[in-house]
């Protein structure tokens, strides 16, 4: 009998935090976008293999986009 009281206890206990958690109005519990992250970014092509990049990621060599250090070194050759 006494486990009975326990387990309907623990039972009550995870939905009543269950519900808390579903009506809650708390701005931590949702994922809140800033305006930095909606931004959309310009995309570079790299001149060596032809794949876009952002532009914040973008190495640039000689006045020329490379998606990487190693493809900016590899057409100087």
């Amino acid at each position: 009998m006494f486990i009975r009281f326990i387990l309907l206890l623990v039972v009550v206990v995870v939905v009543l935090w269950l519900l808390k958690r579903l009506f809650a109005d708390d701005p931590e519990t949702e994922q809140v976008e800033s305006p930095e992250a909606k931004k959309s970014e310009d995309m570079r092509q790299c001149k060596f293999c032809g794949t876009h990049v952002p532009e914040s990621l973008v190495v640039i060599s000689n006045d020329q986009p490379y998606c990487s250090q190693d493809h900016a070194d590899r057409d100087k050759t």
